[in-house]
């Protein structure tokens, strides 16, 4: 099990855009057997989640710690996690946090949930973040070693780098 990963999937979950169900199927196409299991009620509830997760994130750049920890604990009492071991033989054994019978909204926030403790107890409750581009508002996972990221992507901060440069170039001129 890669925690990092489990909270990645959580930034992703709360930057995906989850209209309809179409947009559902697409966030989940590179896991076609969680898809499979997508029910009528998985589109208001992964909008729910979305919302709740975001909240965390925005407790966490705001540097409010507390309130980090205060969501999260609701929502692991909200959203249980039911961990299982899995893999394809006695060498890639490995933890996974989902009921495999559950509604796609439920393994969803089981793993979210839990990618995004374990990086509040392992890294901090100061990890997540908005991106700092002035047109944008994703969230993000600070993984570095030194809590320096401050953009969602590479393209969002090389394009906010490339605007200071010219705002720069052009207040010499």
């Amino acid at each position: 099990m890669d925690s990092g990963h489990y909270a990645e999937g959580a930034i992703d979950l709360i930057n995906a855009d989850l209209t309809t169900r179409e947009d559902v199927e697409t966030f989940l196409a590179p896991r076609p057997w969680v898809c499979d299991q997508l029910e009528a009620g998985d589109l208001r509830a992964l909008k729910r989640l979305q919302g709740e997760l975001a909240a965390v994130v925005d407790a966490s750049d705001a540097g409010d710690e507390p309130a980090v920890v205060s969501r999260l604990n609701a929502l692991l009492e909200q959203h249980p996690v039911r961990p299982r071991i899995s893999g394809h033989d006695a060498q890639t054994w490995h933890l996974h946090v989902n009921d495999t019978k559950a509604s796609v909204a439920t393994i969803l926030a089981a793993e979210g949930l839990f990618g995004m403790a374990l990086v509040v107890t392992e890294l901090g409750a100061d990890r997540f973040g908005r991106c700092a581009a002035p047109d944008c508002t994703l969230a993000y996972l600070d993984s570095s070693a030194n809590r320096s990221k401050r953009f969602c992507s590479a393209r969002c901060a090389s394009r906010t780098n490339v605007a200071a440069y010219r705002s720069r170039q052009q207040a010499e001129a």
